[in-house]
């Protein structure tokens, strides 16, 4: 498990979203906490991102696969997609462009920009 320093960027049509911070990286995992939000980001033949809190979401992405997802709230549970996905990842970074599908209606595309090193500073 390596101590590691992040800044992560979400962006769509209608909003923007970053996170710079610390985390850890287990393996093929990235953790970090993004407010009382937590934070995965599984990085293998496919990326999931899975982020816990007062919901639970987790997005599945694969390049030429629509994959399913979960996203459960105190109200109920919404089924997510994902689709026309493209992935681009190095040894410290992953970029992710995607449509989401929320209960099979497209909500937007969106861009993920994860860039990640050693934090040498504790």
């Amino acid at each position: 498990m390596s101590k590691i320093q992040i800044k992560a960027e979400t962006k769509s049509k209608n909003s923007s979203h970053k996170f710079i911070g610390k985390g850890l990286k287990r393996g093929p995992k990235i953790i970090y906490y993004d407010g009382k939000i937590k934070t995965q980001i599984i990085i293998e033949d496919k990326i999931s991102i899975i982020r816990e809190g007062e919901y639970y979401i987790e997005l599945n992405l694969q390049e030429k696969n629509n994959l399913e997802g979960k996203y459960q709230t105190a109200y109920g549970y919404l089924s997510l997609k994902s689709s026309n996905v493209h992935i681009n990842k190095t040894a410290n970074s992953l970029y992710l462009k995607y449509d989401l599908l929320v209960n099979d209606e497209f909500v937007d595309t969106f861009e993920y920009n994860l860039n990640f090193s050693l934090d040498t500073i504790s």
